[in-house]
């Protein structure tokens, strides 16, 4: 587990009380969260300063916004999790991490084949489908 002063302090946070309530949050998740599932687990936190302060993780790195299609934005840690990925049914909703793609094949061909980029920094990879319960209903 992340020692969650430190991580804050690393990159350049105070360390307040909503920001550890909402990176404790975030830490205990099994599952990338809304901003209202964040709101629900921290304690006096108003919807604002939870919004607020995940932009501001996220412009710090120390988290990642997910985009699940689900119509609203997600959010996990960033930190310990590198090359991670996710498998979601399309039926429950139930969602899996995976790790280690072979993007870069893919980034050279596209790079190759564009008119305007000239450098991949970054890449996320979110599979769709069905898990083994609903694929048998």
């Amino acid at each position: 587990m992340i020692v969650i002063a430190d991580a804050l302090k690393k990159r350049g946070f105070r360390v307040t009380a909503p920001r550890v309530s909402i990176f404790n949050v975030l830490q205990k998740a099994s599952y990338p969260m809304s901003v209202q599932e964040v709101k629900m687990g921290t304690k006096g936190v108003d919807t604002v300063t939870v919004y607020r302060t995940l932009e501001a993780f996220k412009q710090a790195g120390l988290v990642v916004q997910v985009d699940l299609q689900r119509g609203h934005a997600l959010y996990e840690l960033k930190e310990g999790k590198s090359d991670h990925h996710h498998i979601v049914c399309m039926s429950c909703k139930k969602i899996e991490d995976f790790t280690g793609c072979d993007y870069q094949p893919i980034a050279q061909q596209a790079l190759k084949k564009s008119k305007g980029f000239a450098k991949i920094i970054s890449h996320s990879l979110e599979l769709f489908g069905l898990c083994a319960l609903c694929a048998t209903k």
